[in-house]
């Protein structure tokens, strides 16, 4: 019989990210018969609990907040793998979600939507949003155009780093409402988490700022609670929180087996763009395309055709679809789809419809057609993309 190995779990269970870091870490755990773990879910902790120091624990799988805590880890000899991924006990393994593919997600999802101004909302001196900060920087230049960042007085930066460091409320502070009030409009704003998008959205309501017509916002984390709290909802970057617990578990095995781990960080991609309102706009410069784009998002759902968008547009098929692959990248028929797929994935998401009510709420026939449609466009069922979302 193998020897039962016990794992600590220092790890927070109290947002959405860390969630689900822990339930991909007890999936890895579930599938054998050597591993017990040990969790410890406060929210913040600066210091080693007492019982990690007095118990026999084999390997340990944390948040490593702090310098002075990967050294007070490191003091005790465990191997260790940091999924919070700020590299603060550089001698192990850390793992971050990708922010190269975050900003690519959103620079693409933005550019197709037909903004031209682009801004970053984050927590300078923060390292996750710094790195999203630069990686989106570097894609929007590409472009040939410069992004706005927000970049806080240093008085107002130390304190963003202390509040954020002790997790405290969901207030922005004023020098982001006049960041915002000062962009030119419209404008696309990734934000460096779902709590800096919630900010941004309050502040746009307190100063009359239209959403999204005016700014669309996107966070990271895909945290639905706090996403679907917003008014509107926030759009979100979905990361592979239990990809990266499954991994951390993997390489705290390899290190356990006496195999040669690298300790450096390692980057886990993101899923996917959850659409929700603070992004439900298409921003061409074509006056056509931006009618036709107003017209789709109103009756895609409503069994509107191609001939019938374009005959309210104006204009030709043939001359309506070349506008449209080139400022968006893709045909009419194609935004239609991408319109009522996002609608679906929104009602499968957000509530208990039955898929017969989503079938009509999105202009099909019947729940039949509406499961093939979604299974062609997806590559699952509505009943499996529903199933797996509700354990995410």
């Amino acid at each position: 019989m193998a020897r039962i190995r016990h794992i600590a779990l220092l790890v927070p269970a109290s947002g959405g990210y860390s969630r689900g870091i822990c339930r991909g870490v007890a999936t890895y755990a579930l599938e054998r018969d050597d591993w017990l773990i040990f969790p410890y879910e406060r929210a913040e902790f600066m210091k080693l609990p007492p019982w990690l120091k007095k118990g026999h624990i084999d390997g340990i799988i944390g948040f490593i907040s702090t310098p002075d805590l990967g050294r007070q880890i490191k003091s005790l000899g465990v191997p260790l793998v940091d999924v919070q991924g700020e590299g603060n006990c550089p001698d192990y393994p850390w793992i971050d979600t990708d922010p190269g593919v975050v900003a690519g997600l959103a620079e693409d999802f933005f550019a197709k939507a037909g903004f031209i101004n682009f801004a970053y909302c984050g927590y300078p001196g923060v390292f996750f949003s710094d790195r999203r900060s630069e990686a989106f920087t570097a894609l929007v230049e590409a472009r040939g155009t410069t992004p706005h960042i927000y970049e806080p007085p240093p008085r107002v930066s130390s304190a963003i780093r202390q509040q954020f460091r002790e997790m405290r409320g969901l207030e922005y502070e004023p020098a982001l409402a006049a960041w915002l009030a000062a962009l030119p409009k419209p404008v696309a704003i990734l934000a460096c988490n779902d709590t800096r998008g919630q900010q941004i959205i309050t502040a746009c309501r307190d100063l009359g700022i239209s959403m999204p017509s005016n700014v669309s916002v996107m966070g990271v984390d895909n945290d639905e609670i706090l996403c679907r709290l917003c008014r509107p909802t926030l759009s979100s970057i979905a990361p592979d929180t239990e990809g990266i617990g499954q991994l951390a578990a993997r390489l705290l095995t390899s290190i356990l087996e006496g195999e040669k781990v690298e300790a450096r960080l390692y980057k886990v991609p993101p899923l996917r763009v959850v659409e929700r309102e603070s992004t439900d706009i298409t921003t061409a410069q074509n006056p056509l395309v931006l009618a036709a784009s107003r017209v789709i998002r109103d009756r895609a759902c409503r069994g509107i055709s191609v001939e019938q968008v374009c005959e309210l547009a104006g204009c030709s098929r043939s001359t309506l679809d070349g506008l449209f692959k080139k400022h968006l990248d893709r045909s009419i028929a194609g935004e239609m789809v991408r319109v009522r797929m996002g609608t679906a994935m929104r009602l499968l998401e957000n509530t208990s419809m039955t898929l017969e009510e989503i079938a009509q709420e999105c202009g099909f026939l019947s729940a039949t057609y509406f499961c093939r449609f979604f299974k062609r466009e997806s590559g699952t069922t509505p009943s499996q993309y529903r199933s797996a979302q509700a354990v995410r």
